[in-house]
């Protein structure tokens, strides 16, 4: 199995719905918005896109689409919102999402900050940072144990346990200071 490595990658996992992925990702986001940072939001469902969802590519297995509007409450337009110069969202089975991620960023700069949401994609790419997103009250948690590497930081980001001032992107790779 040939696994892809990402510098420019921090993906952010979650301990299941409600977990505060989408709220720790703005925040990254939004720190490093003066780098042009690229939002990824992977779901494993797959249904009729809003309108605001412009159409990048549709196969068998997956559909990419650039967010177009920063009005509402979805997590892409969220993204925007935060400082993201494009945020493309991805609806595929979790057996091609390392695939799809590829058809996703394959047209963009080389060695951009990119934030991807997605527990998946950290279990077939090998990101620059891996951070989860957790939430206390969450009784079930998400197995993440299949992931490739331990997460660099967990994050409680609903109750306000998000520091993230160590967190540096510089020559296209992730790192904690």
């Amino acid at each position: 199995m040939n696994i892809s490595t990402f510098k420019n990658l921090l993906i952010i996992a979650g301990t299941g719905r409600n977990s505060g992925k989408t709220t720790l990702a703005c925040m990254v986001i939004n720190k490093f918005s003066n780098q042009n940072p690229v939002a990824v939001k992977i779901s494993p469902h797959f249904h009729e896109p809003a309108e605001e969802l412009e159409e990048i590519y549709s196969g068998n297995n997956y559909r990419i689409y650039r967010e177009t509007g920063t009005k509402g409450n979805k997590d892409t337009a969220r993204m925007l919102r935060a400082g993201a110069v494009q945020a493309i969202y991805v609806q595929v089975n979790d057996e091609y999402v390392a695939e799809a991620f590829g058809k996703a960023v394959e047209k963009l700069p080389a060695g951009i900050p990119l934030v991807c949401e997605s527990p998946a994609l950290g279990r077939h790419i090998q990101p620059g940072m891996l951070f989860i997103a957790d939430n206390k009250s969450i009784e079930i948690k998400k197995d993440l144990s299949s992931l490739l590497r331990k997460p660099d930081r967990t994050f409680f980001p609903l109750t306000g346990e998000t520091d993230i001032s160590n967190l540096a992107f510089s020559s296209g790779t992730w790192t904690l200071r």
